[in-house]
């Protein structure tokens, strides 16, 4: 990262951290700044964009809405907003903030609003009220012609018309590459991404292959190295000695923690939304809080230590403070719930740390083929939103490898109640499995969480494709169709083949 003028603005600073996906250092450096500053709207607003980065939606319309109640007409935090309501499966409230944000627009932003409407009804699976609103837009620049053929692509994916996608999105990233200023679009990754995927479902795997190493060329000569070190350096200090040394929270909490813990798209997705179907049961996607617990936790306990030695120096009531901080979080989504999920994909490392906090909590472990979990994960535009190990194959399957054993390690050294669930068995044998999970929770069977489908509140990720129809089990097993492109993953998870 370039140096930081000391005439740079924190504003300034938060934006490019941003724009690089560095959202969890720009978080770091929000936080410290709303504190000295905590009448600063602008950070808030940023603080909100950088939840949105983290897919954090919960927070990200927390704080919008907090801004908009002194700013009801900030039309920066109403253009956000869809995508918000969209995270947080409320498809109708997304819709709806698309329409107040076209009443809102000057005539000169009319266009753009227009298309972000168009935009909201196909990710809500209603191409044909998002074709009626493209025609409506009346489009004037590139930028709005940009925006309106992307739209179109998806929607041709969407309804199967996969050679039109194809050539929609290649329109879209010959005439994104040829501005010569910055817009505020999509990056041409995120077409060869759709590229990839409409010739997968055409069966042109080569050419899917081929789509997905072009959208990853930009992102190339990642360094995994201190990943892998954080990894190793927890699962090396953590040891069941070490824990219980470490003081434990003894407050009652109104809600139990459930962490889903898992790479990126190995099910957490599909798991959250089953179990959201239970009466018990709130989904809090991904979390960042636990991340705000870990910045707070040097100033909280006075120590001078790193993480994750920091807790050691822990007192009883520290580890009470802290509890509070992820209970008020998750009290702005639980409702009547006694049950809060959480799959935020640093799990892995914050495990440890947030049994001792909240010791009510429970954890299921979420397992996916290696190189089917290798294929979806470098197919799919992760790396655009920060997972820059997804580019190299190798450095994947390090850190697969790595992450899984610390799966492994919390399973042996903690003492909060983990439930192991692969990915194959739930889609093979979903009745069982999800039976098998709500008795791990500890709540009544409800024959909801077998329609999962039918669900209205379905948060929108990468994923979310997944959560819109019934259980399938297409996805077990496609990594043969690019094994011949898997030999890096394989020499380094070959143990769990």
């Amino acid at each position: 990262m370039a140096k930081e003028s000391p005439n740079t603005s924190i504003e300034q600073i938060v934006a490019d951290l941003n724009k690089k996906d560095l959202y969890y250092l720009a978080y770091s450096r929000l936080l410290e700044a709303i504190e000295d500053d905590p009448g600063n709207e602008n950070l808030k607003i940023l603080l909100g964009d950088t939840y949105l980065g983290l897919n954090d939606f919960n927070e990200a319309k927390r704080v919008y809405q907090e801004v908009l109640e002194t700013q009801p007409n900030n039309q920066r935090v109403l253009s956000r907003m869809p995508r918000v309501m969209l995270g947080t499966g409320n498809p109708n409230s997304a819709i709806e903030a698309g329409k107040i944000l076209i009443k809102i627009m000057p005539s000169a932003r009319k266009t753009t609003s227009t298309l972000s409407l168009a935009d909201t009804y196909e990710r809500v699976n209603e191409p044909e009220l998002a074709r009626a609103t493209l025609d409506e837009a009346n489009i004037k620049s590139d930028e709005e012609k940009a925006m309106a053929l992307y739209i179109l692509g998806r929607i041709f994916l969407r309804e199967k018309k996969f050679e039109e996608a194809i050539s929609k999105f290649k329109e879209y990233i010959e005439l994104r590459e040829s501005f010569e200023y910055e817009v505020a679009l999509s990056p041409p990754a995120e077409s060869w991404f759709q590229i990839s995927k409409s010739f997968d479902r055409m069966g042109e795997y080569d050419k899917a292959w081929e789509a997905a190493e072009r959208a990853h060329e930009p992102f190339g000569g990642w360094d995994g190295t201190k990943m892998l070190r954080d990894l190793e350096d927890m699962r090396s200090f953590m040891t069941r000695s070490v824990l219980e040394g470490i003081v434990e929270s003894d407050k009652e909490y109104q809600w139990s923690p459930l962490f889903i813990v898992g790479m990126p798209r190995s099910g957490t997705t599909l798991l959250e939304q089953i179990l959201g179907m239970h009466s018990s049961v709130s989904n809090g996607g991904e979390m960042a809080t636990p991340s705000k617990m870990m910045l707070d936790l040097p100033r909280i306990t006075n120590s001078f230590l790193s993480w994750p030695k920091t807790m050691v120096d822990m007192r009883v009531q520290d580890a009470n403070m802290l509890g509070d901080i992820y209970m008020e979080a998750v009290a702005h989504f639980a409702g009547d719930t006694t049950i809060a999920s959480n799959k935020s994909l640093m799990l892995q490392i914050q495990l440890g740390f947030l049994s001792r906090v909240m010791p009510n909590s429970r954890a299921i472990m979420l397992y996916r083929h290696p190189l089917d979990n290798a294929v979806s994960c470098h197919t799919t535009p992760l790396v655009t939103v920060g997972h820059r190990y997804t580019s190299d194959l190798s450095t994947f399957g390090k850190i697969w490898v790595a992450r899984r054993k610390l799966q492994e390690h919390w399973i042996e050294h903690l003492d909060i109640p983990i439930l192991e669930l692969h990915y194959e068995s739930l889609v093979q044998n979903q009745n069982d499995e999800t039976r098998r999970i709500v008795e791990f929770l500890d709540v009544e069977w409800e024959s909801d969480c077998l329609e999962f489908h039918k669900s209205t509140n379905v948060a929108r990720t990468i994923s979310f494709d997944q959560v819109n129809r019934k259980m399938y089990s297409t996805s077990d097993g496609r990594w043969r169709n690019y094994e011949k492109y898997l030999g890096p993953v394989i020499d380094e998870v070959g143990e769990y083949l």
